[in-house]
């Protein structure tokens, strides 16, 4: 968990301190359940590009929502708004599948 916090802060830290070049809305982020309350729930502190460039688990989705509670100050989601918005961004942000075949810059 401890790494997987400093890649977010290393790989995110510029788009949590910096806003949106151009308004967003909900539509940047996929269709489906949970869409909007993600979008807005996420926009209130930073723009949806550290979103849309993650592919974490369910798990990690989840427990990112504590870390920033406790070291970020976000206000607490809990119960049903908390389980949709995690299950939309695992759903739509989470792991990649690995590439296929042989990477032609490794030997």
């Amino acid at each position: 968990m401890r790494a997987f916090l400093l890649a977010l802060l290393v790989l995110g830290g510029a788009a949590l301190a910096q806003p949106a070049a151009e308004p967003e809305e909900p539509s940047v982020l996929p269709a489906g359940d949970g869409q909007e309350e993600t979008f807005y729930a996420c926009t209130a502190c930073h723009s949806t590009a550290i979103i849309r460039r993650s592919a974490f688990s369910r798990e990690q989705w989840d427990g990112l929502m504590d870390w920033m509670v406790e070291k970020q100050g976000m206000n607490p989601i809990e119960g049903d708004d908390r389980r949709q918005i995690v299950d939309y961004l695992a759903r739509h942000f989470g792991p990649r599948a690995p590439a296929r075949g042989r990477n032609p810059f490794l030997n």
